[in-house]
């Protein structure tokens, strides 16, 4: 049977003819042709036709490529065109300067946004267990409604799941230090530090393993075994025994005091700081035993009913996290299920990889691991291809504006039998070096801005070139940035027809070009217009819930972190008498949390008649007499805490948020109504007003006081602002006699409150920031095009002055067409921002109404701004003597 007949698919077969030596092509051709029938006879043509793309790739190799180059060699030819391009630039200084300075601001923005984006993308890259390590969260439900998912859940569930689920290879409960602890070296007692409960955490043996731990010193397979050892970070060894402290400092001891251990432990292991790209942070290991030695886990039911510990699971390497989560969902139910039941409640149980934990968190309201908002990040990115494409359109526009000036050149090249492929080649050289210049002075402006914009944005945007993500950015714009950018210019300017060149006749196509340098100069300003619109909105939001009444008063509150050590209510009263003497001092409270920390407890609870299924989430917080008269808070019925009487009973005050959910009617009827969680039922004594207990991001949630006379957690001062610095030292001087071997720790509530707005404010500070570079990109892209149009009509000008015409007229009619075009660009802005900001806002229980205002003034800012660069350019030229004009004519 003969094996010729079959042809070949025809795009390799052109791709071939296209870059293969003519003296190769006859042999390379016949012998893949071959090869293709053959395999056509044996395997068929689909599996053909995919070998002979393979066979020609495989041909694409120096020895085969023929030189694209009739005239000369193409290295040769590269150099010249450099020679060339560098030529250019320095003929044309003002529009070399636009261009490369454009570029570089474009590049500059793109590199910091790439380098803060990697950062949040990079969270647990540094544990190479990471893909089998998760989280285990609990979902309650009821009546099929999701009721919230919890990342909390009792100790009997790790075993538990250890026990039922063999797919898991390893557990570790983990156990925050709920409040903080004062830590201090019992020899030094000038060595004590309050670290707080994000540095300091009880967890097993096997989070070592599992969270990839490097150990200094110690032994780090037997760490954490013996309940009164520690383990200290690298920097943690440092403040407490110096930087300069190189011996070894396993064997010494460390005094811990706080709410879940007291006492001193012996340093068992050093390790390395922990990446700060992981949603976990910690300086201090305690083991796990010791925290289950408090008495509030003593009780028999205190393993499935006490939900302070968070769960981590290791999958073994056969095993899927849709696997075992099928298997786990339900396991709640084999355990405590009658008491669900009962509640009418169900948990499932569910598994979120560590490695989505930063950006996509499951958790319903606040998550205990760091986190940031996808959306931002998203943003940041759309924002870094904005500033890039705004850099990249100036190029494009600049150079096809400036293409009538080099008609002749291009005619003359043509004449003397240039071929179109290297003319192109020609200014796509250029394209290369503008953009490796516009890439080398964005890297300066990175070097030299970075550390400044730091301090602004709260986040490391300095480059990293070990950071492959940036070097492939780099190495992406310096490859692809001169094709994408110099690509349309080369095409436009190698298209010119010899004679037409040659005698300085516009193409036909001209007018068509125009319009697309038209239609670029909008869409940057529809990106400008979107940012700025943006930009207002971020900021007026901002502001709005730093200044919104929150229903309770923060202003010219002083918070002082109570006592650890050595604390008796004797004490801590002797303290309260003398502080409340100070005369700056208007009044005194003590609380187990204040606004912006959250609540101390979250339960179930519901009204008194109805079943278990009515149990409801509420937030529990315990305060004294005192606390609603200095913070502000309104009783809207019934009594707060000023009149109880020592022994009790005193009831408890819920807001109006809590009367709603529970049905209770009004506030009025609420007073004197029973509420039940556990086996406590206490009366309602009176009705709070709502109020922002935590940031505006959420909605009035159920909240209730409870009364203690003498908390030790938190102490608020409401100060006189007259003399603060003597007020704090006399308040300081109290603490340390009356509650010594405490490190006084104080702050102002109104400052420790918009904390909650971090992200928020780092969001604008990059939005601004970011929003700037895209203005001053769009105008520099602005300010080529006017000075190319001042050149060109400068006879006009002339005629015009001679004419009668004031610099004003002039200013007035070579402006109006780009202002017009910047009033387009903005109508169309406007529904789009109104769409993003409308989007972005549900992300706020409480914010701004968007206005016209919102759009009014980004548009009136950008046709100012582009106003004064365009009337720069055109005044400079109105003024000019016509004479000259009309003679360099």
């Amino acid at each position: 049977m003969s094996l010729k007949g079959h042809i070949p698919p025809r795009l390799p077969l052109k791709f071939l003819r296209w870059f293969c030596k003519p003296e190769l092509l006859e042999d390379i051709e016949g012998d893949i042709e071959e090869d293709f029938n053959k395999r056509y006879y044996k395997k068929g043509k689909r599996s053909a036709t995919i070998a002979y793309y393979f066979d020609v790739l495989r041909f694409f190799r120096p020895f085969a490529i023929r030189s694209i180059f009739k005239t000369q060699n193409f290295n040769s030819m590269i150099g010249i065109n450099t020679k060339i391009a560098f030529r250019n630039l320095g003929k044309h200084k003002l529009y070399s300067f636009i261009n490369i300075a454009g570029l570089a601001i474009g590049i500059a923005a793109c590199l910091m946004i790439a380098q803060y984006v990697s950062f949040q993308f990079s969270f647990e890259n540094q544990n190479p267990l990471a893909e089998s390590i998760y989280r285990v969260h609990t979902s309650t439900v009821q009546g099929g409604e999701v009721l919230n998912n919890s990342h909390y859940s009792g100790y009997n569930l790790g075993p538990a799941l250890a026990e039922d689920t063999p797919e898991i290879e390893r557990i570790s409960e983990f156990h925050p230090f709920y409040g903080g602890a004062i830590v201090s070296m019992p020899e030094d007692v000038n060595k004590s530090f309050r670290e707080s409960e994000s540095e300091i955490v009880f967890v097993e043996p096997s989070f070592i393993h599992m969270f990839n731990l490097q150990f200094l010193e110690g032994n780090r397979e037997s760490a954490l075994n013996d309940p009164s050892s520690i383990v200290i970070s690298k920097s943690l060894k440092e403040k407490y025994f110096g930087a300069n402290y190189t011996d070894s400092v396993i064997g010494q001891e460390l005094s811990v005091n706080g709410g879940w251990a007291n006492g001193n432990f012996v340093i068992s292991g050093v390790i390395e700081d922990y990446p700060e790209n992981s949603h976990i942070g910690f300086n201090l290991l305690l083991p796990i035993a010791t925290v289950m030695l408090d008495s509030q886990y003593q009780s028999d039911d205190a393993g499935w009913g006490w939900s302070n510990f968070l769960l981590y699971v290791q999958l073994n390497q056969n095993s899927s996290e849709a696997q075992v989560e099928a298997k786990i969902k339900d396991l709640m139910s084999n355990y405590v299920g009658e008491t669900l039941e009962s509640e009418g409640i169900a948990q499932e149980l569910s598994l979120q990889n560590i490695k989505d934990i930063h950006l996509h968190s499951e958790v319903t309201g606040n998550d205990i691991a760091k986190t940031a908002d996808p959306t931002s990040v998203y943003f940041m990115l759309i924002i870094a291809g904005f500033v890039l494409v705004i850099a990249w359109i100036n190029f494009i526009n600049l150079s096809t504006a400036k293409a009538s000036e080099r008609h002749t050149e291009v005619g003359v090249k043509k004449a003397m039998g240039a071929l179109r492929g290297q003319l192109m080649s020609q200014f796509l050289v250029e394209a290369f070096w503008i953009n490796t210049l516009a890439l080398a002075l964005s890297i300066g402006l990175v070097f030299f801005l970075a550390p400044k914009l730091e301090s602004v944005v709260g986040q490391n945007i300095s480059l990293d070139f070990s950071n492959p993500a940036i070097l492939f950015t780099i190495a992406g714009l310096l490859v692809f940035g001169p094709i994408l950018a110099g690509f349309y210019p080369a095409m436009v300017m190698s298209s010119f027809k010899t004679i037409q060149a040659l005698r300085g006749i516009k193409s036909t196509k001209m007018g068509k070009r125009f319009d697309l340098r038209q239609s670029l100069v909008v869409f940057q300003f529809i990106i400008s217009s979107l940012l700025v619109a943006g930009t207002f909105a971020v900021s007026n939001q901002l502001s709005f819930m730093q200044k919104m009444d929150k229903g309770i008063d923060t202003d010219q509150v002083l918070i002082v972190k109570g006592p650890e050590v050595d604390v008796t209510r004797l004490k801590v009263e002797a303290f309260k008498n003398e502080v409340k003497s100070i005369s700056a001092v208007e009044h005194f409270s003590s609380s187990r949390s204040i606004p912006g920390a959250g609540y101390n407890w979250g339960t179930e609870v519901r009204a008194s008649g109805t079943d278990q299924t009515q149990n409801k989430s509420i937030e529990i917080t315990w305060v004294d007499e005192e606390f609603m008269d200095l913070y502000g808070l309104k009783t809207v019925a019934g009594r707060d805490f000023s009149s109880v009487v020592e022994g009790g009973p005193y009831g408890v005050i819920i807001n109006e948020a809590a009367v709603e959910d529970h049905k209770l009617g009004s506030p009025e009827e609420a007073v004197g109504k029973h509420m039940i969680f556990g086996s406590d039922t206490v009366s309602i004594r009176g009705v709070m007003s709502n109020h922002n207990w935590k940031s505006m991001h959420e909605n009035y949630s159920p909240a209730m006081f409870m009364y203690r006379p003498l908390s030790g957690d938190f102490f608020s001062f409401k100060v006189n602002e007259l003399n603060l610095s003597e007020t704090i030292s006399q308040i300081e001087s109290t603490y340390q006699e009356r509650l010594p071997g405490n490190p006084m720790e104080y702050y102002f509530l109104d400052d420790f409150f918009n904390r909650q707005y971090e992200s928020d404010k780092t969001f604008l500070s990059m939005f601004k920031i970011f929003a700037l570079f895209t203005i001053i990109a769009a105008c520099l892209g602005l300010l080529g095009l006017a000075s190319f149009m001042v050149t060109q009509r400068s006879k006009e000008i002339g005629i015009r002055k001679v004419l009668g015409a004031s610099s004003g007229n002039i200013t007035l009619l070579f402006s109006r067409k780009y202002l017009f075009l910047i009033v387009i660009a903005n109508v169309i802005a406007i529904p789009l921002a109104y769409f993003g900001i409308d989007q972005w806002l549900q992300n706020f229980a409480f914010h701004i109404d968007i206005g016209f205002k919102l759009f009014v003034s980004p548009m009136v800012l950008l046709l100012l701004i582009a106003g004064l660069t365009i009337s720069a350019q055109t005044l400079k030229a109105a003024k000019l003597n016509p004479v000259k004009n009309l003679r360099n004519e």
